[in-house]
């Protein structure tokens, strides 16, 4: 779960969302308004989950699937994913960037 690094408040599904949105991928504190930003171990998580949209639209072509089953597949994909990579968002009082 995700909790502001200087007020231990717990973020709700809500207010997470609102990082995943920004591009620049920080937002206030909704509770103490301090600025939070997606930690460096979220960033890579989601770069992962992002595979499962790869693999869920390009191996049902190998499967000789009907076009509309594999149109279905592909957007479930992208909403499972949006939605797991809000779940796991972790927050850190600093921009992290890789070494």
């Amino acid at each position: 779960m995700a909790h502001c690094t200087k007020c231990q408040t717990e973020w709700t599904f809500k207010d997470k969302q609102r990082t995943v949105k920004n591009l620049d991928g920080s937002a206030k504190c909704p509770y103490c308004g301090e600025k939070q930003y997606i930690s460096l171990k979220t960033k890579r998580q989601g770069s992962m989950l992002s595979m499962i949209i790869i693999l869920a639209i390009f191996i049902p072509v190998f499967f000789d699937i009907p076009l509309m089953v594999h149109i279905l597949i592909g957007a479930a994909s992208i909403i499972a994913v949006l939605i797991l990579q809000v779940a796991i968002i972790q927050l850190s009082g600093k921009e992290e960037f890789p070494e």
